[in-house]
């Protein structure tokens, strides 16, 4: 009778100890790199790469700076989701008027992306 009236202890699980189903990976299924850019001035990289991947297409933003210190690095990953089928009726000079004027001569001329535009506006007949 006593054992009823007893709390029980619940121990929360850690990420490692979840499902995976519940762990929020992703299937990458294709990346195409976009452009990059480095500002000496500044010190920073940033990198453009667009994402197909089993949660939808996303643009990956990756930015890498020095640190204060020695052995020290900064910057990060920004992901912005993108809708299904952004992409149909775009040539790579429309894709490349989305981004900013330090990225848009490399988008113009991206072989893989202008591939990618190509095969994408045959299949829907653009």
């Amino acid at each position: 009778m006593k054992k009823q009236h007893q709390k029980q202890k619940t121990r929360l699980k850690g990420p490692s100890e979840r499902p995976s189903a519940q762990t929020f990976q992703e299937i990458t299924y294709r990346e195409i790199f976009l452009a990059d850019h480095r500002d000496e001035e500044h010190h920073e990289y940033t990198k453009l790469t667009l994402c197909f991947s089993d949660k939808g297409p996303h643009l990956l933003e990756d930015v890498f700076t020095p640190g204060w210190s020695a052995g020290n690095y900064g910057g990060g990953t920004v992901r912005t989701d993108l809708p299904e089928g952004f992409y149909i009726g775009q040539t790579t000079e429309t894709f490349a008027e989305h981004f900013g004027e330090r990225f848009r001569e490399q988008i113009r001329q991206n072989a893989e992306l202008a591939a990618f535009l190509d095969e994408a506006n045959r299949r829907h007949k653009r």
